[in-house]
């Protein structure tokens, strides 16, 4: 991490975080994990003023393109429905959780799961923005986030807080 005054307004602090796993992953995920490692009282006292910028190994600021939040508003009906329709939440459901622990995939923090459903669902990759900018405006930020927070049918949600609240138990 770099701390530097920001050129732009002088009177802000610009914290650059580099990192290679960053290739891999959208703007919003990269903050989302970032600000899930900071403890939420130190991040408001220390960090809230701040700007950040994730960044790739030899990435810009300027490099990075943000999604236009009113377009995916637009579009987000549509594509929950047509990942509903061609099965995505399902066979993401079924990779994540298996009935037998063996066949299980685990969840890496990426959507490395997601893109190989997507692509059995017949979705091109060209469609992989629109997608993920969804997903992740409705708070799945990888592939079991997406199961936990944006389909309520999944099984891995069920089964994940069942554990957490076992019944009887309050």
């Amino acid at each position: 991490m770099k701390a530097e005054y920001w050129s732009r307004d002088p009177s802000r602090i610009a914290l650059f975080f580099t990192d290679e796993s960053f290739k891999e992953l959208y703007p919003q995920q990269r903050y989302h994990y970032l600000i899930h490692q900071i403890p939420d009282e130190y991040y408001r006292s220390c960090l809230e003023n701040t700007l950040w910028f994730e960044l790739a190994p030899g990435e810009l600021p300027e490099d990075i393109e943000y999604p236009d939040h009113e377009s995916i508003t637009t579009i987000k009906a549509d594509v929950l429905a047509a990942l509903r329709k061609r099965g995505f939440f399902t066979a993401l459901d079924d990779l994540l959780c298996s009935e037998r622990n063996s066949d299980r995939n685990v969840c890496k923090g990426d959507f490395g799961q997601s893109k190989q459903v997507l692509t059995r669902c017949g979705f091109a990759e060209s469609d992989w923005p629109d997608v993920f900018n969804v997903l992740m405006d409705e708070g799945g930020f990888c592939d079991c986030e997406v199961l936990y927070n944006v389909a309520p049918e999944s099984r891995l949600r069920a089964e994940h807080w069942r554990k957490k609240h076992p019944p009887g138990r309050l």
